[in-house]
């Protein structure tokens, strides 16, 4: 028999026994759970940033649950910030840099509309003391910027006003740069925006020269968009006499009109992909455009054109402007409709026009057809036949894939039944390049938002 001590030292460890059995089984219980809580702040911040990057501003705000968790949504949050025409959300997230110094190094691309710097848009009163004149300041705390679009300021590259902006500016080390909008003081007709100085009437200087200052500052430069096509011939001109490849090293892709991209295809000699923007075409353009691209029309890959409806020479002459840059594998082409007439030609008739002109491009393997009309409504007036998109793959065998006017991907399927032996294949509707913010960002912490 066991003594009274014995028996207590066994319930003791019986009892340690069980207890620790207890404490196993609420453990094996508790770790699905402790993993659950933590397996997301467990990945490696290259992946939430990615997962983030793919989620919607307010999405992205209700992620930030606690301190470690908003740290990696403020770098996916600020590292992109698209807001192109809203005057009122750029002043506010100016007035963040100011706040936080440390989320402006985080932004590396910003396209930002400063238009609030004119009174007749916004009243001076509703713009903080802090931001007065031109956000300059706060602008200058994002020293990490790489790629830039600055909307609704269109004097900046040349007025004297504009000093310290445009300094600020040339220090960046951006790879892409995009330039909506150019006052260009030379125009004839002497027009300015609304609320600028008449300085151009003083201004005796040179803008193609000042774009060619802006490009020698900018020596990792890879794409530049001249988005606005009011460039003046004098401009242009001035730019084609002076533009250097030492000024465009390493240039790789050009938005910009063709008088002005006459500048750069002589010198640009890693150009691969050219968007030129509306013009004027005939005869001249066409031989001068023939004469500036000849050293560079065998590396152009990509090839974006946008173009009048009513253009009639060009479209007498396409597979002439295509002929130019016979290596283009991507092409784009933007018909601009916005007219109010109700009796222009539907996509169809434009898009049938592109696919009979493009057996120029052998290694052909993307086309997209764009179509501007202010009458969306209108019943089929997206609509484009089969039969343009079987023309266009027999003339071009390596063709793969096709977007039309409604935004749809096609792409090619084996047929022997049809001409070119495949067949059109619908794969969908396509996603919107890129998505603008569609709420703020939310207010940094410690703030009053």
């Amino acid at each position: 028999m066991q003594s009274p001590e014995q028996a207590i030292k066994v319930r003791l460890l019986l009892f340690e026994d069980l207890e620790r059995k207890q404490v196993e089984s609420e453990q094996v219980v508790d770790k699905p759970a402790q993993l659950q809580n933590g397996a997301i702040l467990g990945l490696p911040n290259e992946l939430l940033l990615r997962v983030i990057s793919l989620l919607s501003t307010g999405s992205i705000r209700n992620l930030m649950v606690n301190r470690s968790f908003r740290s990696v949504c403020e770098q996916g949050l600020y590292r992109s910030i698209l807001l192109p025409r809203h005057p009122r959300r750029s002043i506010r997230l100016l007035e963040t840099f100011l706040l936080r110094p440390d989320l402006a190094l985080l932004v590396r691309y910003l396209e930002i509309d400063l238009s609030w710097r004119y009174p007749w848009l916004i009243p001076s009163s509703q713009v903080p003391p802090d931001l007065q004149p031109d956000g300059l300041e706060a602008l200058c705390l994002a020293k990490n910027i790489h790629s830039l679009s600055l909307a609704g300021v269109a004097g900046w590259i040349w007025q004297p006003e504009m000093a310290k902006f445009r300094e600020a500016i040339f220090k960046l080390k951006l790879v892409r740069l995009q330039v909506p909008n150019i006052h260009d003081p030379h125009t004839e007709y002497g027009c300015s925006w609304p609320g600028e100085s008449d300085s151009e009437d003083e201004w005796d200087g040179d803008l193609g020269d000042e774009i060619r200052r802006l490009l020698q500052a900018q020596s990792q430069l890879e794409e530049f968009k001249l988005s606005d096509s009011s460039i003046t011939y004098k401009t242009a001109t001035s730019l084609q006499a002076s533009l250097k490849a030492s000024d465009v090293l390493n240039l790789k892709s050009l938005q910009a009109s063709p008088v002005v991209a006459k500048a750069f295809l002589p010198v640009a000699a890693r150009l691969e992909s050219l968007n030129l923007t509306i013009s004027n075409w005939g005869d001249r353009l066409l031989s001068e455009m023939e004469s500036k691209s000849a050293a560079i029309k065998l590396s152009i890959r990509r090839f974006t054109i946008r173009v009048w409806y009513s253009d009639e020479w060009l479209w007498n002459n396409l597979a002439k402007v295509f002929a130019l840059f016979p290596k283009t594998e991507e092409l784009s082409v933007t018909i601009n409709s916005l007219t109010t007439a109700t009796d222009v030609e539907p996509a169809k008739y434009f898009f049938e026009k592109v696919g009979d002109n493009v057996y120029v491009f052998p290694s052909l393997r993307r086309i997209e057809v764009r179509f501007e009309t202010l009458h969306r409504e209108t019943p089929k007036i997206f609509e484009v036949e089969i039969g343009s998109m079987l023309r266009a793959r027999a003339a071009c065998p390596m063709l793969e894939t096709v977007v039309d006017p409604e935004k749809r991907l096609w792409t090619f399927r084996p047929d022997h039944g049809m001409l070119g032996g495949c067949a059109p294949h619908l794969l969908g509707l396509l996603m919107t390049d890129h998505l603008v913010q569609e709420n703020d960002l939310p207010a940094p912490e410690g703030s009053v938002s």
